[in-house]
């Protein structure tokens, strides 16, 4: 297994319950291991199994739940 951090930028990630959603969504993801979110930069973390799921697939699930997301660029 193979852990990989990306940061994706969620501009329509609003309160508590948007970050509840989006986290239970995320990690219900045997690939995912962790989900950190952040209302004030509107930011999630998001550590996975880069051998066994991808960044599409994450933006895809935030997408399919009402959250379109972007990947950050890293510096």
């Amino acid at each position: 297994m193979s852990n990989k951090e990306d940061t994706f930028v969620v501009e329509d990630m609003h309160c508590n319950a948007c970050i509840n959603t989006i986290t239970k969504t995320l990690t219900s993801n045997e690939n995912v291991s962790n989900v950190e979110a952040d209302l004030s930069t509107k930011e999630v973390k998001v550590e996975y199994d880069d051998e066994n799921f991808d960044v599409e697939e994450i933006l895809s699930s935030l997408d399919m739940i009402g959250f379109p997301a972007t990947i950050k660029k890293k510096p």
